[in-house]
């Protein structure tokens, strides 16, 4: 087999895009996924698209959300992106704290528009939500399919050319570069990109990568007579994403709850360990119905569970690996990597092909 130009191991929702944007501008590339495309996070997610309320990640957002209109303009049937947001409500009994965290808000990025709304608001806009509680209305929350996009990507990718092989377990990278699959083979390359969440460290032991550990996420989908239009979380949900020992050596469990297409996805756990899905589901059902009281009893279609790639600061590594001539990373995104991958992936295909710097902030050799 002749040498290619890029080998990406991992088919989530980066390697995908990565694989489709360096195959467009021409590279040959070989993706190789031990199981199924979106086996891991990039498809048992939530299903929700939004600000990561994070300045830099903001800006990796804000670029996610054009490629994803621009995939979705390229075949809506396949992958049909909201043109506007659902809208995101972070509900609270805290009225007081409300407003406070609407001044934050609107400091750290004017285009949430975050607006406050009181109960009698709320009840007109969601109905069904429990008495009792405010929320603030960010302009955020595009709800999706949660595979579809990188369902989407693997399409693109096999349209421009990239084989995409499934079954392959990779074993370890290779200077060369290169890496050993669980057989013994081994596959040469130009350039190999680790995107392969969670598992990326015990393919990688350089760099800050090597911290990259998971958070377990158990989501339940449910099916409601009544569902809710916005995107519903509990609080200030999105600061389980930082600092990472807090919250999952805490065990923290907090209610989200996605609807897309009369099905919703209600959860979530940051839990340092594996958890048992059946065991865990209750206490999710008991914890949402305080916001939305017919998830009591309600019916579970599926539960599920997924590896979160969380860094140390809640940012990924993007970029060449230190001391690995030819390898390079990105993973380590945390609740976020359907809300800012594609961009990821931008950033880590202008540096293999182009030699492009990646933003200090992001860039794998970090220390932290």
């Amino acid at each position: 087999m002749a040498r290619r130009d890029l080998l990406i191991v991992g088919g989530g929702i980066i390697g995908c895009a990565a694989a489709a944007f360096a195959a467009e501008r021409g590279a040959s590339v070989l993706l190789l996924e031990r199981e199924a495309i979106g086996a891991g996070a990039s498809g048992r997610n939530s299903g929700a698209v939004q600000h990561p309320f994070d300045p830099v990640l903001a800006e990796l957002h804000r670029t996610t959300r054009r490629i994803y209109d621009e995939l979705s303009a390229a075949d809506r049937a396949a992958f049909d992106f909201p043109s506007s947001p659902a809208g995101l409500l972070l509900l609270t009994d805290d009225l007081p704290a409300a407003h406070a965290r609407i001044d934050e808000l609107r400091a750290q990025d004017p285009a949430l528009a975050p607006e406050l709304m009181d109960e009698p608001a709320l009840r007109s806009l969601e109905p069904m939500l429990a008495g009792g509680l405010s929320a603030i209305r960010l302009e955020t929350g595009f709800p999706i399919p949660p595979e579809a996009a990188t369902e989407a990507f693997a399409t693109r990718a096999r349209r421009a050319g990239v084989e995409i092989r499934l079954g392959d377990s990779v074993e370890a990278v290779l200077d060369g570069p290169g890496v050993r699959l669980a057989d013994g083979t081994t596959i040469a390359a130009q350039a190999v990109l680790v995107a392969a969440g969670p598992w990326v460290p015990s393919l990688l032991l350089q760099g800050g990568a090597a911290t990259i550990r998971p958070t377990y996420g158990v989501t339940l989908q449910v099916s409601l007579a009544e569902a809710p239009r916005s995107v519903l979380e509990e609080g200030a949900v999105h600061t389980v994403n930082r600092p990472l020992a807090e919250a999952a050596d805490a065990g923290v469990v907090t209610f989200s709850m996605v609807t897309v297409g009369g099905t919703s996805t209600v959860g979530s756990t940051f839990l340092s360990a594996m958890p048992d899905p059946a065991e865990m589901a209750p206490r999710l059902l008991d914890n949402g119905a305080r916001f939305v009281p017919a998830l009591r009893g309600s019916r579970i279609v599926q539960q599920r569970v997924c590896l979160r790639p969380q860094s140390p600061d809640g940012r990924p590594f993007l970029g060449p690996v230190p001391g690995s001539p030819g390898v390079f990373v990105a993973a380590g995104h945390g609740p976020w990597g359907m809300s800012t991958g594609p961009a990821s992936a931008t950033l880590v295909v202008d540096a293999i092909l182009e030699g492009a710097a990646v933003p200090a902030e992001l860039a794998a050799d970090r220390h932290l």
